[in-house]
């Protein structure tokens, strides 16, 4: 989380509606971004681990 309050305000600056943005909004945009790429690592698990099974479960 120490990288995440050195990169947030980094962002805040580049992007121009950002200053309307509330400190509250940009840690649920973050939540949201992780637990977006999260499931996408796990669906790619799952995809690369049923291409190595022999079992017809898909």
């Amino acid at each position: 989380m120490i990288a995440l309050a050195k990169v947030i305000p980094a962002l805040a600056k580049r992007l121009p509606h950002a200053s309307t943005l509330s400190d509250r909004e940009w840690d649920s945009l973050i939540v949201v971004a992780i637990f977006s790429g999260l499931g996408l690592v796990v669906s790619l698990a799952l995809l690369l681990l049923d291409r190595s099974l022999d079992a017809g479960w898909f």
